[in-house]
């Protein structure tokens, strides 16, 4: 449904638009010009009759390529009229940025665009680009007197056509309705895609949005979409044109890069740069009345054909990888490539054509940019949704490894809390009853954090039960897993620290890998002693030797162990809530005789970052209470 709608919707688009439907014969008026340079004195005292006895006109030729760079300047072009061609009602249809003070037939003064009112330019409400031409003044000049403003194109920017005003009006009309058509199709696309980019955070659909949405932006500004093209002021408009067109090519090199280019020498993300300098070089240059407009504009078309040349070989280049539907990056791109050229050779003389074909291949191009891009998607949200569905298998598979629910210790006060900063996380825990009143504790932080981290962190946690007859040793127990990870991890570390409680003998014995330090209240001296015994993650180094330090304990004693993603979290100042604000939180709650310590230090951790989604890290928090 979705491939008949697009092809109903560019067909209706197409057959509507071409001016060829029309019914009506037209004449593409660029031959037979001449001009000359007016001075202001000469345009308030102009007289086609006189004029008709000066041979001082040069040929015109259009469009009129000028480095003159004075703030006003004055033309006057004429042609000789000698046919009406059979049309019962003949008119010229003025095409591009126009600035006319007057239009003359013969001896008769047409219409006026602009008039001169006490030295003030005028702007006259009654100018229509499509002029009709009095039967009368066949077998005379028309006279078309312009003028320029600073360094912006004056005269033809293109051809004038020449027919019946009904065609013209036609032909007005269709331009309009194909450029405003092409203009909101292009912010429809622009706006899809920044949605599909909320949804995903692809750099592509980015890139698309952006080409999409300046794309609009100058097809819009070719119908005065941003002000009046053809009234009051068509500077601004024309400007917003210029450096939209100017963007084009850096926003569509940049889409090409962020979905082919790979590599450091990438020629594709060279060119997109090149063209960044290129615009603000000519742009400057232009605005500097070094070079007219005109000739910045005339450079640009010429410096887009290789660009242009490129985007075909890399089409071709994903049709050979064997790509799905590449071939419709070749039709796009080709089709891109000679519609434009069309329009450069008509512009050229070298083709006789009155039609302007570019802005269809531009919009065959990006109509296969986003099929193409469509179909990538597609297969990406398949690829996507299959990943989501592994990602809560490993979640399940991790939950599974980790203790339900802390352990009921004879004397010994168990709470946890764990919240992995994805789905899946690399923080894991175990707790382990001994015997003869002997625990073991094992918390441990694989770095980074997501799918990678979990699966390691499953590794780890079958070490540490692999190596289960070293759970009374901290130091060998360390040095076994990290034996058997440095195989298995492929260089990503974990941090550990192992701590083995011996209630008969009041007395622990614990190991660090790389783990952030402990906490250890001492009841009796009312005292906090942090603990960091030191050690080199495991999984890095071969045959590692890890040193024990052995404390005592007593009743009432607590024991706080954690991530680093709890003292890393940060506060909208990027302030980090740190092992101090963990230590002066602990002992705040004991302090206040706070039977719930665990929610104390978390209400905190809180109130000092204001998270309002999943931390930025893994976060585990442990805390033991010898009760008796």
């Amino acid at each position: 449904m979705k491939s008949i709608l697009t092809l109903v919707y560019s067909t209706f688009l197409l057959f509507s638009c071409l001016n060829q439907n029309n019914g009506f014969k037209v004449e593409q008026w660029k031959n037979g010009w001449e001009f000359r340079v007016l001075s202001l004195d000469e345009v308030l005292s102009f007289q086609p009759e006189l004029e008709d006895l000066d041979d001082g006109y040069a040929k015109y030729n259009i469009p009129h390529v000028s480095l003159e760079s004075n703030s006003i300047e004055y033309y006057a072009v004429r042609k000789y009229w000698n046919d009406l061609k059979g049309l019962s009602h003949p008119s010229l249809y003025l095409r591009g940025l126009l600035s006319v003070l007057n239009i003359y037939c013969g001896k008769e003064k047409i219409i006026s665009q602009f008039e001169i009112i006490e030295d003030q330019i005028v702007y006259n409400r009654e100018f229509f680009p499509v002029v009709s031409l009095p039967k009368s003044c066949a077998g005379n000049h028309i006279y078309i007197v312009f003028f320029s403003r600073g360094n912006l194109p004056m005269g033809f920017t293109e051809t004038p056509v020449y027919s019946d005003a009904t065609a013209n009006y036609k032909s007005f009309s269709n331009h309009n309705q194909t450029f405003a058509s092409l203009g909101f199709f292009f912010w429809t696309l622009g706006l899809f895609s920044l949605y599909l980019y909320g949804r995903r955070k692809k750099k592509p659909l980015l890139a698309f949005t952006l080409f999409s949405v300046v794309s609009g932006i100058h097809f819009l500004s070719q119908v005065g979409f941003f002000g009046y093209f053809y009234y009051e002021n068509a500077t601004v408009n024309f400007y917003i044109f210029l450096f939209s067109l100017f963007i084009i090519p850096i926003s569509c090199l940049y889409f090409f890069d962020k979905l082919f280019g790979v590599g450091r020498w990438n020629v594709i993300r060279m060119l997109w740069q090149f063209h960044i300098l290129f615009t603000i070089v000519i742009l400057l240059l232009a605005f500097t009345e070094t070079i007219s407009i005109t000739i910045a504009i005339i450079t640009f078309v010429w410096v887009c054909i290789p660009s242009l040349i490129l985007q075909v070989i890399v089409a071709w280049g994903e049709v050979d990888a064997g790509k799905p539907k590449a071939w419709l990056l070749v039709l796009g791109a080709s089709t891109l490539f000679v519609l434009n050229g069309h329009d450069v050779l008509a512009a050229m003389g070298v083709l006789q054509s009155t039609d302007r074909l570019s802005q269809w291949g531009f919009f065959f191009f990006v109509l296969s940019l986003t099929l193409y891009g469509e179909n990538i998607f597609r297969n990406s949200e398949v690829k996507f949704n299959s990943l989501q569905k592994e990602i809560v298998t490993a979640a399940r598979i991790q939950n599974a490894i980790l203790p339900p629910i802390p352990p009921h210790w004879e004397d010994v006060s168990i709470e946890v809390y764990y919240k992995p900063s994805h789905e899946v996380g690399g923080d894991f825990y175990d707790f382990q009853a001994l015997g003869s009143k002997k625990y073991g504790l094992l918390i441990a932080d694989v770095v980074g954090h997501g799918l990678g981290a979990s699966i390691i962190a499953s590794l780890s946690k079958f070490a540490f039960f692999q190596n289960f007859k070293y759970w009374t040793n901290p130091s060998f127990l360390l040095s076994a897993m990290n034996d058997c990870l440095v195989v298995k991890s492929f260089g990503r570390f974990t941090t550990a620290t192992y701590f083995y409680l011996d209630m008969e003998r009041r007395r622990f014995l614990v190991s660090s890998a790389g783990h952030p330090s402990f906490f250890h209240w001492k009841e009796e001296d009312k005292k906090l002693v942090e603990i960091k015994p030191k050690g080199k993650p495991l999984g890095i180094l071969p045959e590692l030797v890890f040193f024990e330090e052995e404390h005592s304990f007593g009743v009432g004693d607590r024991f706080l162990f954690y991530t680093d993603g709890l003292t890393e979290e940060e506060n909208e100042e990027g302030t980090p809530f740190g092992s101090l604000g963990l230590k002066e939180s602990l002992v705040g709650s004991i302090g206040n005789k706070d039977p719930e310590v665990m929610n104390t230090i978390l209400s905190d951790f809180q109130k000092f970052t204001n998270l309002k989604t999943s931390p930025h890290d893994d976060v585990t928090l442990i805390c033991l209470h010898i009760l008796k």
